[in-house]
C-alpha cells in the first residue's frame, strides 16, 4: 500500500502536520524561547524515532558515508537550521516565516539538477520571483503596520531555508547510498544529530553567554493543557511530519516534492485566523496570491 501511494500524498500530510505544530512552535517561542523551544521537539523526536526502529526491529547497518550524511543533516537542519527557522517564526508568525520557504523548491531544484541529475524546469526562476514578491508583501504589511521592514526575521528565515537545503540535500544522499534503510532509521539518526548538536551548543556556546538552557525549568512551570500542547506539537511538527516527508523525499523529485511543502503557510494561515479569531489581513491575502501562483508553477515541473 506505501509503496503505491504517489510521494505528492505523503509530502501533503507531512505539511499539514508541521502547518499546525509550526503555530504551536511560535506561541512558545515567544512565551519561553526558540532555543528551547527546539531543543524540546528535537528530543521528542529522537525518542519518538528510537522507540520506532526499536520497536520494528528496522535497523540495518548502513554505510559511514550515509551515517555521516544524515548525522550532519540532522545537526545543521534539525538543530542549527531550525533555531533560526523559530526566532523568524518569534518575529514574523508561523505562516509568514513558512512562506520564506516558499523559495525552497527553487534552491533544492538547482541542487537536484547538480547533485542528482534531475531535471530543471527555467520556468522556476519565474516562481522564484513570484515567491519574491510574496516575501516583498509581508515585508510591505510590518512596514506599513510598525514602521519596519522586518529585516531580521526575514534574513534569519532566509537562512533556516538555506541549512534546511543542505540539510535535504544531505538526507537524500543518505538514503541513495543505502536504498534499504528506512525513514524511521533515517529520522533517527538525523535526530541524533541534532541532539548531539544542541549538547555542543549548549556546552561551548550558551554556556560561555551565560545563557545555558535548561529544558526542565520550564517544563515544570506549565500547566497541565500547556504539557499537552507542547507535546502534541512536537510529535506533529517533528516524528510525524518527517515520517512523512522523509518517505516523500526518498522516493519523489526533490523540487516537485518540495514544491507541495510551500503550502504549508496556507494550513498555518488558516490555523492562526481560527485560533485567534480574526480575518487575514489584505497583505496575507495578497501575499497568498503570489505564493499559490508561484506553488502553480513549480507543480508544472
Amino acid at each position: 500500500m506505501i509503496e503505491q501511494t504517489p510521494p505528492i500524498f505523503f509530502a501533503l500530510g507531512a505539511t499539514l502536520c508541521f502547518a499546525y505544530a509550526s503555530t504551536i512552535f511560535t506561541e512558545f517561542s515567544r512565551n519561553v524561547s526558540p532555543i528551547w523551544m527546539n531543543a524540546f521537539k528535537a528530543f521528542v523526536a529522537c525518542f519518538s524515532f528510537w522507540v520506532t526502529v526499536i520497536a520494528f526491529k528496522s535497523w540495518i547497518t548502513p554505510p559511514i558515508e550515509t551515517l555521516l550524511a544524515l548525522f550532519c543533516s540532522g545537526a545543521l537542519a534539525l538543530m542549527i537550521g531550525d533555531i533560526f527557522m523559530l526566532h523568524a517564526m518569534k518575529d514574523l508568525g508561523a505562516s509568514r516565516m513558512l512562506m520564506i520557504f516558499g523559495l525552497q523548491p527553487f534552491v533544492l531544484g538547482l541542487a537536484g539538477t547538480i547533485f542528482f541529475a534531475q531535471s530543471f524546469v527555467k520556468a522556476s526562476l519565474v516562481g522564484a520571483v513570484l515567491m519574491l514578491l510574496c516575501l516583498y508583501t509581508i515585508s510591505l504589511e510590518s512596514f506599513k503596520k510598525n514602521g519596519h521592514w522586518q529585516a531580521r526575521g526575514m534574513f534569519l528565515g532566509l537562512i533556516a531555508v538555506l541549512l534546511d537545503a543542505v540539510g535535504i540535500v544531505l538526507t537524500r544522499f543518505g538514503f541513495d547510498s543505502t536504498p534499504g534503510m528506512s525513514s524511521a532509521q533515517g529520522n533517527a539518526i538525523r535526530c541524533l544529530g541534532a541532539v548531539s548538536a544542541f549538547f555542543l551548543l549548549n556546552h561551548f556556546y550558551y554556556r560561555q553567554k551565560e545563557r545555558k538552557i535548561s529544558l526542565t525549568a520550564p517544563w515544570s512551570d506549565f500547566s497541565k493543557a500547556q504539557k499537552m500542547r507542547v507535546l502534541l506539537g512536537s510529535l506533529m511538527g517533528t516524528y510525524i511530519s518527517l515520517m512523512l516527508y522523509l518517505v516523500a523525499v526518498s522516493k519523489g523529485q526533490l523540487s516537485v516534492v518540495s514544491s507541495v511543502a510551500v503550502t504549508g503557510p496556507m494550513f498555518a494561515g488558516l490555523f492562526e485566523c481560527v485560533r485567534n479569531r480574526k480575518w487575514p489581513s489584505i497583505y496575507l491575502l495578497a501575499a497568498f496570491t503570489f505564493f499559490i501562483a508561484g506553488f502553480w508553477i513549480f507543480t508544472q515541473q
